[in-house]
């Protein structure tokens, strides 16, 4: 709870610095301001507003990304089991997936409830001749095939790459290069989200009244009014509901442009003293190889280790050594309706089992905290399904806002056409 009002005060914080310059300004140049405020929210908005409403698009429909690929796929993805049923040990079933896939398991995955497959990443010598989307090679080659395996029989139920899951990757694909090359789209998706933190920046100067101290004025900017046209309902739904979302939209729009510019990411490494990821894509610390000891500890007890030091609820991963002197990592992603997305992580020697390194999140400085929780803060995952309907209703109004923006701007146009052709006609009359 802490942590959330943390969090909350830190974007207040931020919002509340391009709201005094504004107010500030106003007071010294009231229509200079209000002007700029507008033509930069006007004109940049034009400039952006297709790539906004595609990223925006397709950012809402992976919000539920893992809830839906779940629902659509059940049977895939759930066994039948009894009370009594038990799983297998890990490293029986690390035997059976190695001898189904002729391959070596690199790392697994174990969810939290008894009823869903568990998981294998398999790297094969030949990789398989899937074609995938940009990007994803390097991904591949990293963890190799994910394969779905029943924990209570061994089973392999077929690699996770289905045409629903594959969808979902090119939604994802989309909302981060526009289906681009990686560089150019992370240039473009980067540029435009930018732009987005000046349309919030100078949307928030628009939103504030004409008139301070007059009440009326800020309750017309914390209501739609539904009696007054068509005009003034669209007016009302942009200004209104772009206010109501601001919170989360600032902390979408400031952690996205982190994986597009590397000077973005050391930036906010300088603002946070931090690395963003670092905790977890840190180099494993290495084993200490005993020449008298020529076996490693069995992956059971490795889960069993990890579970006595981390009693966080949620996703286990567990990594194993890619060379001899490599270190077994076991994390745990918490998960829950509205549990935070932290991650714990240690390492062991893979011979001794000895714990080499203990990163615990709750033990973290919170700017530590901010760099571990950068995509979850950015995808809404931060605090669980409460955090996912919060970030899909602002993610909806969000894809609107290019909508309703450009409706109103054209309206404005055809007013102002209007206008001057009954002045010439008035003329020449």
């Amino acid at each position: 709870m802490l942590f959330f009002i943390q969090i909350i005060c830190t974007t207040i914080l931020l919002i509340a610095v391009p709201a005094l310059f504004y107010l500030f300004g106003r007071s010294l140049a009231p229509k200079v301001f209000r002007r700029i405020a507008y033509e930069l929210h006007l004109w940049l908005g034009i400039a952006s507003g297709l790539i906004l409403f595609v990223v925006c698009l397709s950012g809402t429909l992976l919000t539920f990304k893992t809830e839906m690929i779940l629902f659509l796929e059940h049977d895939r993805y759930h066994v039948k089991i009894s009370d009594t049923t038990v799983p297998k040990s890990l490293e029986e079933l690390v035997s059976l997936v190695e001898t189904a896939e002729q391959g070596k398991v690199v790392r697994v995955t174990i969810p939290p409830a008894n009823n869903q497959v568990w998981i294998f990443n398999v790297k094969k010598e030949k990789a398989e001749s899937t074609k995938l989307p940009a990007g994803m090679p390097a991904i591949h080659a990293m963890l190799g095939t994910a394969y779905l395996v029943n924990p209570y029989t061994g089973e392999s139920l077929g690699a996770q790459r289905s045409k629903i899951y594959m969808f979902f990757m090119l939604l994802t694909f989309l909302h981060r290069f526009l289906l681009l090359d990686i560089r150019t789209g992370q240039i473009v998706v980067g540029s435009a989200t930018l732009i987005f933190l000046v349309l919030v920046a100078s949307g928030l100067c628009l939103w504030f009244p004409s008139k301070l101290r007059v009440w009326k004025g800020w309750l017309s900017g914390l209501s739609i009014r539904t009696k007054k046209g068509w005009g003034r309902f669209l007016y009302d739904f942009h200004n209104t509901l772009g206010f109501y979302i601001l919170i989360p939209v600032v902390i979408m729009a400031l952690t996205g442009p982190i994986i597009s510019f590397a000077w973005y990411r050391s930036t906010v490494e300088q603002i946070l003293r931090a690395k963003p990821f670092g905790k977890i894509l840190e180099k494993p610390v290495s084993s200490k190889m005993v020449p008298t000891v020529k076996q490693h500890l069995k992956w059971d007890d490795f889960i069993d280790r990890g579970n006595q030091i981390i009693t966080r609820k949620g996703i286990t991963r567990l990594s194993f050594p890619q060379s001899p002197d490599g270190s077994v990592i076991f994390q745990r992603i918490g998960t829950g309706f509205c549990s935070i997305a932290a991650t714990d992580k240690i390492q062991f020697d893979q011979y001794t089992g000895e714990l080499l390194k203990c990163d615990l999140f709750d033990q973290l400085p919170f700017n530590e905290k901010i760099a571990l929780l950068i995509f979850p803060l950015h995808n809404g995952e931060i605090f669980g399904t409460v955090s996912k309907v919060i970030y899909f209703v602002t993610c909806l109004i969000a894809t609107s806002l290019p909508i309703t923006g450009v409706i109103l701007w054209a309206r404005k146009l055809r007013s102002r056409y209007f206008k001057r052709k009954n002045a010439i006609t008035g003329i020449r009359k």
